[in-house]
């Protein structure tokens, strides 16, 4: 049954093709964005201290006296397939100006918070109105990180992909980075502001369709979708 389709499919976009009319099982006619869930409200009986990745990664921004730590690029879905970035720190905004210097880890803070989360959906139609991509991730960090009583700083701030459905003669790739970093507080008690951007591209035979969703994220527990 599933071989009749695709042949009828085929045979249909031949047809058009031929007649040169778009097919509208190729065009992309809405993209809506969504948020699921979050860790706002979620009650936590324990306050458990977060074990970030004793890997902090290459430094890939610093503004005066906040520096980030991480990769610059990372690939989230390949040609519709989730990637797990076990191999890669995730995204660490921790203090500069100490005797660490860029030597600083997660572990030389204190009073980390418990993770925040928040989840995302990514839906694309065509032109027929059936659902061609679906895509559902949550970005997650610690946050409120202290360095000698002072700041709040983040760690541990990745994008994490949970289902990925891509039909049949769609291409879906996703990637984010770091695109910019803010301090929200005072000199002498920082809060690391850092925006994060997911990259995703839609292609078919016909067309490529390229979005871009910009996060923010806080060491006072902000996640944001700009």
């Amino acid at each position: 049954m599933r071989k009749l389709a695709v042949l009828l499919v085929f045979m249909f976009s031949s047809f058009l093709a031929q007649a040169n009319i778009p097919d509208p099982y190729y065009q992309i006619s809405d993209m809506t964005i969504e948020v699921l869930d979050s860790s706002e409200g979620v009650h936590i009986n324990s306050k458990p201290e977060p074990t970030p990745n004793p890997q902090v990664g290459d430094v890939i921004a610093t503004v005066r006296q906040i520096i980030a730590f991480g990769k610059e690029i990372y690939k989230i879905v390949v040609a519709g397939k989730p990637v797990i970035n076990t191999e890669y720190a995730p995204i660490s905004v921790l203090p500069l100006e100490t005797e660490f210097g860029k030597e600083i880890t997660p572990m030389d803070l204190s009073l980390w918070q418990p993770p925040k989360f928040m989840k995302f959906k990514v839906t694309y139609k065509n032109g027929l109105g059936a659902e061609v991509v679906s895509f559902t991730y949550n970005i997650n960090m610690s946050h409120g990180g202290k360095f000698r009583g002072k700041g709040s700083y983040i760690t541990h701030a990745q994008i994490v992909p949970e289902n990925v459905s891509v039909a049949w003669g769609y291409t879906f790739n996703a990637q984010m980075s770091l695109v910019g970093l803010t301090n929200l507080g005072t000199e002498e008690n920082p809060i690391a502001g850092a925006t994060i951007q997911l990259s995703y591209t839609v292609s078919t035979v016909l067309k490529e369709d390229r979005n871009n969703m910009m996060i923010f994220i806080a060491g006072d527990g902000t996640i944001q979708a700009m």
